[in-house]
């Protein structure tokens, strides 16, 4: 679909391609079908992978005017945080140095943590986020189950839900 948005011959397919886009950032999978293996990271939310292409295109994406814009805004509210390094508090919460991709969002909030190799997702509550202008965060996680290593993502933990 991005390929056609970016190199498509014809406007109205490039429109409709936009749509499917965006329909597929709002579609709830069936059940056991929510998640993706990518090249970085197994069981990813399949709204979270799409979103990631997404973002990939966003100078391609926003010559489309409006429908290219609204697009690109959809595909920031399916974040990623990726860990760079982490520490431990004496209150068991973890303070962490990040990288987001997406849109800074509100917090608190809950997300899944991925740690490679451990399977399935932790469960985690982000309590606080500061993000600078190069998309650095820092994040504290309460209650983190356990300690995230270099690499170790965040998705935010509706998104995994998203199944009927």
């Amino acid at each position: 679909m991005l390929d056609l948005v970016e190199h498509g011959q014809r406007p109205r397919i490039k429109d409709a391609a936009l749509g499917l886009l965006s329909n597929a950032l709002d579609h709830f999978p069936t059940a056991g079908h929510n998640r993706v293996g990518t090249p970085y990271g197994a069981n990813v939310p399949l709204c979270c992978a799409i979103a990631r292409h997404i973002r990939g295109r966003r100078s391609a994406l926003l010559t489309h005017g409006v429908h290219g814009k609204q697009l690109m805004a959809k595909a920031e509210l399916h974040w990623r945080l990726t860990i760079e390094e982490a520490e431990l508090q004496d209150d068991s919460s973890l303070i962490a140095i990040a990288v987001l991709e997406g849109a800074p969002f509100q917090t608190p909030v809950e997300a899944e943590l991925r740690t490679p190799p451990l399977e399935p997702a932790q469960n985690v509550r982000i309590n606080a986020l500061t993000t600078d202008t190069s998309r650095r965060a820092c994040i504290e996680l309460g209650q983190a189950p356990s300690e995230p290593v270099p690499g170790s993502a965040l998705y935010p933990s509706e998104c995994g839900r998203r199944e009927h």
